[in-house]
């Protein structure tokens, strides 16, 4: 299903806002990707240990070439979609890796490990990389080498619903389709009709 036609389908199962129209398909969407991310968040506390293996049918492959930040041997990958937020040291991010070698391996570390390493005089195993992901759009990379960095890296992440094109083909995760609909519903319910919203205008006015 495309995310235009989940959006519509999800949109067309709700009550109508008012008398005359129902929710817009914008907020629709923001409540479907808020309840997306909601259902990753469940999965993975649920079962931390195997989440990345039964994650792995809903991630997307991102390529990206790292960018200098000056200083020797630290990069940085700007993202062009945004990461499901996971309490994990790498959030939605499931793998990096690069095309330079096949004998490199990049490991996660939060940024606060990766500027004590960094600032220190010890350093990474040759074939070692650290990498960084505080949320948002930006991975950092630590001791990643000129070449490395020209090969560029690919990323293995659960992008959020709301950075899908409208006719992308969704993969939302299987079975939860019901407790994403309650979820909709529930975070729309709190939006009052426009009939009953106050705006601040004296009824006798």
């Amino acid at each position: 299903m495309t995310k235009n036609e989940y959006v519509d389908f999800i949109r067309n199962s709700l009550q109508m806002a008012d008398k005359t129209s129902r929710f817009h398909k914008e907020q629709v969407a923001a409540a479907i990707n808020m309840a997306v991310n909601s259902v990753f968040y469940e999965l993975y506390i649920k079962n931390p240990k195997s989440f990345r293996k039964s994650m792995e049918r809903y991630t997307t492959i991102v390529s990206s070439t790292p960018a200098s930040n000056v200083t020797v041997g630290r990069y940085h990958s700007t993202l062009t979609v945004d990461v499901v937020d996971l309490p994990r040291k790498t959030g939605g991010i499931l793998e990096v890796l690069t095309s330079s070698t096949t004998t490199t391996k990049f490991i996660p570390v939060v940024t606060m490990e990766g500027e004590q390493l960094y600032g220190s005089e010890s350093s990474l195993p040759s074939n070692i990389i650290g990498f960084s992901f505080a949320g948002g759009r930006t991975i950092e990379y630590w001791y990643m080498s000129v070449a490395e960095a020209a090969a560029g890296v690919v990323i293995r992440l659960i992008k959020q619903f709301k950075s899908y094109s409208g006719t992308d083909n969704v993969v939302l995760p299987y079975g939860q389709d019901a407790n994403i609909l309650g979820l909709v519903r529930e975070y729309l319910g709190a939006i009052p009709p426009k009939d009953l919203v106050n705006d601040n205008r004296d009824a006798n006015g």
